[in-house]
């Protein structure tokens, strides 16, 4: 069981099947509720058999020894009497079996090379000191170290402890094994080509040291992607050290930043309980203030988000330390404020900061586009990728099997990860999608031998070789593409391979009925990376912008013996385009439309993007909707509000059946919101009233609506918001109304954040579902 294997170091059995039960054996509510229980853990309190703690202890400080001093004789023998002295003196601290530990620790002085000699002392037994076999032994045994056990189930790692790192060497990147070994405080590299081993001190490895010696500092480099269609997220470790990984700088950077609980002053973490993310953070409370503290981590944190998804401008950043009363003045030293916690300095700090990003206006698209609708049918090519009888409806009370699917992504390994969307492909039996289609007539089995397939696979071990995988040629073409290009290359190349694969190739058959069927075990990459990718456009669209309608045709497919759907998810992604002749097109004789109000395309947590620069479609005029995410959302009620969309059926016929999909705050709101609309005869903008009814209810809408009048009509008040209204529409805050409105509310009532702050939160993070030809459409309605 996979819980199992990555909690049983930290918890005990009984609590985490106890944990498995009282949530109904969902894998990822589980797992989230076990990682609570983990991050208020004390370290401190870790326990470890005392025969374990000794052998890691000696064989770490032997091979510690060998590896650091390879040429140095004198660690390549131990003697007997020493070993014996060590032993005897652990076995009285620690109350172990000294005769059991030393047949245990003898068993593993073999294994790592060395034979015991006529004098009964023991020697290493090679003349070369065999670097590989040693680097693996000391690799199990780090692995071993508690320290590693409580980082990967704090901080949410436990899918990929870094193992390899590039490291600027005499001006040049090499790439390298990496170890911490937190008993000596060190880092330890190895260079496999050259079988070379080079090691970073961070401190003082005395253990009563208790010096601060770790500064990080993040830095994107992006100025390989013209070359290589790479981007590279680096971090410099103590001012000196410059490190760089493709995407696992913040698993190496809370590896970094901690050591042996008794060697820590201040560690600091830094919680976002809005995204279920906590970072690890060392800071020296002798130097650094609260409000550089502060700056230092907004500074990383943008840093990190542009890199994953282009989202650096704050729309709002707020802490709230749990030492509040001590903040009245930003500029005293960390020292001041927590000198007087028991047992400091060494202690663990908790600064919860709220914070959302978006990104900038100028790195996003226009929702407006230049692309031709749709050409007489006789003259469409057939895309390969048509759709199957496919329902892509899940109700409320199937919230549990999204949950069971989002486990399944939740369990893969993401490292090499373009390889491994590849090798799911051609285990899928895709294969032709990835190469020339003269090309298959070598033989499959000859193809894949070739570029070193191997069905059973779980390292990444595939050769890209683009003379046999043209697709990479594809990806690399679509990565320059200026449309990406103006978006500051935000995409990485398993993501556009993710949708050209399900956009413009044959296995987004296989691909999107083993969704509906409820097999995503088959593709777990796939999935996961159109997800991500989706995600990552979507934050790239002005979709605050949109009024567009959109369609999608399913064949063959109604919904029968209902007529309304409250709460849906969608189980898999669901293609649909501006123009519903194409969505004709795919539903063929006879079927349903999918008809996407406006509000579809507006929440910030249902994602969904334009792909029609990626699909070779360009007539479908593509935009994308991504599969349900279910991750991170404490409470089922706020998820079915966030996530969640209504359906009801609009219109049918014997061989037609149009069903309207709504966002479901919208849903939620529209009666009510129109109800008082009506009563303002339709003057007010309905996101206006929606606000407030979200914030404050019915009984203060007529109340606000009354002043909010009288203030606008005042002329010193439209002229403040000409005044401000370019840094509003900068902040991608564009609904003068909204904005507006929410100068006034700032005037009346202390407010937390500012207007502009406000606008964004409503605008971009929470998303505004009505659109301005709402109230016309409502009149013809109810008529």
């Amino acid at each position: 069981m996979i819980l199992l294997e990555n909690f049983g170091n930290k918890i005990d059995k009984t609590t985490i099947l106890k944990t498995w039960k009282n949530h109904n054996q969902l894998f990822v509510d589980t797992q989230e509720k076990l990682e609570e229980i983990c991050a208020t853990s004390n370290l401190n309190e870790s326990k470890e058999g005392n025969e374990l703690k000794i052998k890691r202890e000696m064989c770490l400080h032997i091979l510690w020894n060998i590896l650091k001093y390879p040429k140095h004789i004198k660690y390549r023998q131990i003697s007997k009497q020493a070993l014996h002295n060590y032993l005897f003196e652990k076995y009285h601290s620690l109350g172990a079996d000294l005769e059991q530990v030393l047949i245990i620790i003898e068993e593993e002085l073999q294994c790592i090379g060395f034979k015991k000699g006529n004098d009964d002392n023991w020697y290493y037994q090679y003349d070369h000191i065999q670097l590989l076999h040693l680097w693996k032994c000391y690799q199990w045994w780090i692995h071993q170290q508690i320290m590693y056990v409580f980082i990967l189930l704090l901080y949410k790692i436990r899918y990929y402890i870094p193992k390899k790192v590039y490291m600027l060497w005499n001006g040049k990147w090499k790439d390298s094994w990496i170890l911490f070994d937190y008993e000596h405080r060190t880092i330890m590299l190895f260079d496999e080509n050259k079988l070379k081993i080079k090691t970073l001190q961070l401190g003082n490895p005395n253990k009563s040291s208790l010096e601060l010696n770790v500064h990080i500092q993040f830095y994107n480099y992006f100025d390989d992607v013209h070359d290589t269609c790479t981007k590279w997220a680096c971090l410099i470790l103590n001012h000196t050290w410059h490190l760089r990984t493709i995407d696992d700088r913040d698993y190496l950077s809370n590896f970094v930043s901690v050591n042996e609980s008794k060697n820590v002053q201040m560690s600091l973490s830094i919680i976002n309980y809005s995204y279920k993310e906590t970072f690890k953070e060392p800071l020296n409370p002798y130097s650094m203030t609260f409000k550089h503290g502060i700056q230092h981590f907004k500074h990383k944190l943008q840093v990190r988000y542009h890199f994953m998804h282009g989202g650096d401008e704050p729309i709002y950043f707020k802490c709230k330390p749990e030492l509040s009363s001590k903040m009245s003045n930003e500029n005293v030293l960390l020292h001041d404020i927590y000198k007087h916690i028991p047992h400091y300095p060494i202690i663990q700090v908790h600064w919860e900061i709220e914070y959302v990003f978006m990104v900038p206006y100028k790195r996003t698209i226009s929702i407006e586009r230049s692309l031709p609708k749709s050409v007489p049918n006789q003259d469409i090519p057939i895309s390969s990728n048509q759709k199957t009888k496919l329902n892509p409806f899940l109700y409320e009370s199937d919230l549990c099997k999204l949950k069971h699917i989002q486990g399944i992504t939740a369990r893969v390994t993401r490292h090499k990860k373009l390889q491994k969307l590849l090798h799911e492909v051609i285990k899928n039996n895709c294969l032709i999608d990835l190469i020339p289609k003269n090309l298959l007539s070598k033989g499959e089995q000859r193809i894949k031998k070739q570029i070193n397939f191997n069905e059973k696979d779980e390292n990444g071990g595939l050769i890209l070789n683009d003379e046999i995988l043209t697709i990479l040629d594809e990806l690399k073409t679509l990565y320059h593409d200026d449309i990406h290009k103006h978006m500051g290359y935000p995409l990485q190349l398993w993501h556009i391979c993710a949708i050209l694969l399900y956009s413009g190739k044959s296995c987004n058959v296989q691909f999107s009925c083993d969704q509906i069927k409820l097999r995503h075990q088959k593709w777990p990459y796939l999935d996961m990376f159109l997800q991500e990718a989706i995600y990552i456009l979507n934050k790239h669209e002005r979709v605050e912008e949109s009024e567009m309608e959109l369609y999608c045709g399913l064949k063959e497919v109604r919904l029968e013996n209902i007529k309304e759907i409250k709460q849906g998810f969608f189980i898999n992604h669901v293609s649909t385009s501006d123009d519903i002749e194409v969505a004709k097109m795919y539903r063929s004789n006879q079927g349903c439309i999918l008809h996407f109000h406006p509000s579809m395309r507006r929440p910030s947590n249902i994602f969904s993007c334009d792909v029609s620069w990626i699909s070779p479609f360009k007539h479908e005029r593509e935009i994308l909707f991504a599969r349900s995410f279910v991750s991170g959302y404490n409470k089922e009620t706020t998820y079915k509000e966030q996530v969640a969309w209504s359906a009801k059926i609009e219109s049918e016929d014997e061989y037609t059946q149009m069903i309207l999909l709504t966002w479901s705050r919208y849903d939620q709101y529209i009666e009510q919101t129109m109800k008082i609309s009506a009563m303002w005869d339709h003057t007010i903008d309905a996101n206006i009233i929606y606000t407030i009814l979200l914030e404050g209810g019915i009984t203060l809408v007529n109340l606000y609506l009354s002043f909010f009048e009288l203030w606008r009509m005042q002329p010193n008040n439209k002229k403040k918001y000409e005044e401000k209204k370019k840094e509003f529409m900068e902040r991608r805050c564009c609904n003068c109304n909204i904005n507006l409105f929410l100068m006034f509310t700032a005037e009346i009532a202390h407010q937390d954040y500012t207007s502009i702050e406000l606008a964004a939160i409503y605008t971009i993070r929470n998303g505004l579902p009505f659109v301005k030809k709402e109230n016309e459409k409502w009149k013809i309605t109810k008529k």
